[in-house]
Formats: C-alpha cells, structure tokens, sequence
C-alpha cells in the first residue's frame, strides 16, 4: 500500500474485524442482556424471521467498508499527488539552472524570464506565476533535500513542504538550517500546516542564530497602516504591529461582539411579560455574524472611541471599558532574569523578550509553569492563589483544542473529561484536555473514539478504525539545550 504522507498509528480494519464488530453491534442492540451468547442470538432471531436484523447488520457493514475504503482511496490519492508535485518541483529546479548555465550574468533574468515565459505557456499559466514557481521549487531542492525527498516518497504534501520552507528560509548558516529542518521532520506527523507553521516557526526561533531582540528592533520599525480599495464599494484595511498589540486588539473586540450578539435576546429574557412579538424583535435585533461584528465593533471604536453609537448615548462607554483583553504568554524564567536566549512565546508564536518582560510586569496575576527539561512536557504548575490548578496546568499544556488540526484557544474550549465523568472517569488533569465546542460534539454524538495517554498525548480513533495521534503542542517545539548545532 502507498505510504500516506499523515501515517495513522494503526492499520486500516480488517474485514475479520468488521465481522466482529458486527456481531457485537447485534448483539448488544437486539440482546442486552447478553442472555444468550451470538450464535443462540443469530439462531433465535432467524428463527423467529428476524429478517430486519439481518438486513440493518448486514447494511451496517457495508457502509462501514465504504468508509474505509473512501479513506484508503482519499489518503493514496493525496501520497500520488505529492510525489507528483515532487516530480514537478525538480523539472522546475531544472529549468532554472538551464535558464542560468545558458545566460551571462548581465542577463541571467531575462534567460530566466524568457524560460518561465515558455513553459507557462505550454500549460496555459501565468508567466510571473509560474517563474516564482521555478524559484520555490530551486529553493526546495537545494537548500531543503530533505523535505523534497519526503514529498518524493509520498509522504508529505506539497501544503506541508512550502510550510516548512516558508519558515525555515531565513536561517542562512546551512547546518544550522539543516538541524532546523531535521527537528521539524522528526516532529510533523499528524500536524496540520497550521500546526506545522507554529512548531516549525518555534524551532526555526530558537535555532536562528541573529537574536530575536535585533530582529524586533528591524521589524519594529517597519510598523505601518495600509489601505486597498477593492470591488464592490469595499476596502482593506491592513495593519502590521507587534504581535502582543494584534493579539490583545483582536481577542478584545472578539470579546466585544460576543457581548454585543448575546445582548440582543436579553430584553425579551429580562422581561417575562414581553409579549411574543417583542420576543421575536429581540432575537432578530442583530444577525450579523461574529466576522461582521468584529468589523464592525473596530470601525466604532476607531471612529468614535466605544464599541457601538448605543452605547455612547447610554453610558459613555463605561461597560466597553470593563473588557479587557486575554494575552496568553509563556515566559521562561531565563527571560524574566534579564538572559534574552530562551525564546517567550504568545499562544504559540515567539515574541521578543522586551515585549514579553512588559507584560509580565502588568500581569495582576501569573503562573510557575514546570515542564520536563528533556522533553518539554509540562509537569506541574501552581500559582499564587488556590484557583482552578487544573485548569491553568490544562491551559498551559493543551494551548488549543486537542482535535488533530484544531487551533481554536484554550479560553474558547471545553475542559473536556477523556472517559466521561457519568462512567467513572476522574477530573484529574491525566483524564483532562481542551476541545471547542464543535469537536467536544463530534466526541460525545459521533462514533469518533480519544485515549489519554502519558503525557497528555491523545491517541483519537475515527469511525472507519483509523488512529492518529495529537501530541501537546510545548513538547514539539521544545529543542533540548544541547541540540543546537554550532553556530
């Protein structure tokens, strides 16, 4: 069989399996009492012309084998197409050292252009398209062999690569690049390119060798607000900030239009004499999606300093000003002693040490966090006040909702118990973990099946048998002190 580029833990189910699981479904369904063994079961049923047993077993299982087989189909395909890409991104490398042998240097871009120009043509692209093409696929192949090489074995996708690349490119000195790329390799499977960007965007920090106090101070100054008109009577207005200010800006006016969307049924609720009319202007008061009222709640505050028009005329703003905005950072305790080499992160993503300090130094109330020193897993945390110990170790291990590829953060999820509380299941942080809304659903209604293991490590289990690992975030990107190349 093709190796797929995400592997899954377990092999696909066999149809021995299937039959057992079969035979437990009937007869737990039709005889839960387990009076009978299966065979006096099967026997009773077909001797009373149990015919609808048969026929929701027998279904049951075909839909069952479809699904596996739609998987198995679906996984290969994407493994062909990976290595086809692969293929793709060497014809490409190869274009362009022919476009470069066969030009001087006064006008190796033009041979290039001239070569992009060409090809794009014989497939119907853009020619500025396909030249940048060439130049991602050169790159690939000579400053990331490693990364292609799993493309070529069908084991990574195209998505997954350019991730990679995009990351690891600024690391000019070629062993240490050569390090970075082995650590994200040894640590992407089962991450999506989501995940893979922040694990690789870690681990490409604490190995680049320029440190991230200069690069803040370059890239601060590049600060800038910037306005695009677009179709339709629209424009874009983009901002490029700090990472604490963006992350601060958008939670607090996320929390802003949360606030503004619940606050339109509540008259109707308030008031239990309100007639039905008055019920349903209530509820249609604001329809607007959570994007819309994010749009909006920023172009109020920009433009008149409170979130809404209702809310000048009715308090000045007084409620606006009581939100407040979340900022989840994790500082190393290297950092707060003024030594800039450990890398603090803000939900993920690194930041410089200065910003970090800052707000430390606002914090009203922070956590010791204390993780393994050689595998980064997080061991225990505690905090000057008694309140919710585990729930803030939860935090700081999970980061997001555990579901393979979910990012949703942790102050939006669920503490989900792994085996449910009703059937024994402890409230302790090993039988603890963090989903959104959406996929603490699809654990509890759907056949989709999670193990906890050591570690907070979450073993899920689709409905067609396949198992894939979701390992916490802080342990992928964590690099051991004596990893690092020599730089």
């Amino acid at each position: 069989m093709t190796i797929p580029p995400f592997p899954v833990d377990e092999p696909a189910v066999s149809d021995e399996e299937w039959e057992a699981r079969a035979e437990s479904v009937w007869a737990n369904e039709f005889f839960p009492d387990d009076q009978f063994g299966f065979a006096e079961a099967a026997e009773a049923a077909h001797a009373s012309g149990a015919t609808r047993v048969v026929a929701s077993v027998e279904r049951w299982l075909t839909d069952q084998r479809h699904r596996e087989n739609l998987v198995e189909r679906w996984v290969e395909s994407v493994a062909l197409a990976a290595k086809l890409q692969a293929a793709q991104a060497e014809i490409l490398a190869e274009a362009q050292d022919l476009a470069r042998d066969g030009a001087s240097t006064r006008h190796d871009d033009l041979s290039i252009r001239s070569l992009a120009a060409e090809l794009a043509v014989a497939v119907r692209m853009s020619d500025r398209t396909l030249e940048q093409h060439m130049n991602d696929a050169a790159m690939l192949r000579d400053r990331f062999a490693a990364t292609l090489d799993e493309m070529r074995g069908g084991r990574m996708s195209r998505p997954h690569a350019q991730v990679i690349v995009d990351e690891g490119q600024r690391l000019a000195d070629d062993e240490v690049r050569a390090e970075y790329e082995r650590l994200v390799l040894k640590r992407r499977a089962h991450l999506t390119t989501g995940r893979l960007r922040a694990m690789a965007k870690s681990i490409a920090e604490q190995l680049d060798p320029v440190p991230m106090a200069e690069r803040h101070r370059v890239a601060r100054e590049e600060r800038r607000i910037a306005m695009r008109d677009l179709d339709d009577s629209m424009s874009e207005l983009w901002a490029l900030i700090p990472t604490p200010l963006a992350h601060g800006i958008h939670d607090r006016i996320t929390q802003m239009g949360r606030s503004i969307r619940d606050a339109a049924a509540a008259p109707a609720d308030a008031d239990p004499d309100a007639g039905a009319e008055a019920a349903a202007g209530a509820a249609a008061a604001d329809e607007r999606t959570l994007d819309q009222l994010r749009a909006d709640v920023l172009c109020d505050l920009l433009l008149t300093g409170h979130a809404t028009t209702a809310g000048v005329d009715r308090d000045g703003g007084e409620g606006i000003d009581a939100f407040r905005a979340i900022v989840q950072i994790t500082v190393p305790v290297q950092t707060l002693l003024g030594d800039d080499s450990a890398v603090p992160t803000l939900a993920g993503t690194p930041i410089d040490a200065d910003s970090a300090r800052r707000l430390v130094a606002g914090a009203t109330l922070w956590h010791r966090i204390l993780t393994d020193p050689c595998t980064g897993e997080v061991r225990a945390v505690d905090r000057r006040f008694p309140l919710e110990a585990q729930r803030v170790f939860l935090r700081a291990r999970d980061e997001h909702c555990r579901f393979p590829g979910c990012r949703q953060p942790v102050w939006r999820c669920d503490a989900d118990h792994t085996i449910d509380h009703q059937y024994g299941g402890p409230t302790a942080t090993c039988n603890l973990a963090h989903l959104c809304r959406r996929h603490h659903t699809l654990k509890g209604s759907t056949a989709w099946r999670v193990e906890q293991r050591d570690a907070g490590i979450l073993v899920w289990t689709s409905p067609a048998g396949r198992a894939y690992t979701d390992t916490p975030a802080p342990m992928l990107r964590f690099i051991p002190a004596g990893a690092s190349p020599p730089t």
